[in-house]
């Protein structure tokens, strides 16, 4: 692939929209664990959150499978926080 080619890809709009359903499932376990520790009381792990997002984005398929692997990666960032820093 020449530079030329690597630049289209990169601006590419089906490329993009990829990369922000990814990204945001990746950011939407935040808002799972606002909803569930903030307002209702509830303490989870991390990865919970992300598995929660992962799986509903799986579920619904189609762009959801995209939204599911940021909800993946979550869970992956969340255990390797876990265990490496010790929370």
């Amino acid at each position: 692939m020449d530079f030329g080619d690597a630049m289209g890809t990169l601006a590419s709009e089906d490329y993009m929209t990829d990369v922000a359903l990814v990204m945001g499932g990746f950011a939407a376990p935040a808002l799972v664990k606002y909803g569930v520790e903030d307002k209702m009381g509830k303490d989870l792990p991390d990865e919970a959150y992300g598995a929660t997002v992962a799986v509903g984005g799986a579920l619904y398929g189609g762009a959801g499978r995209k939204v599911a692997i940021g909800g993946g990666v979550h869970v992956l960032e969340a255990l390797r926080t876990r265990f490496t820093e010790g929370n």
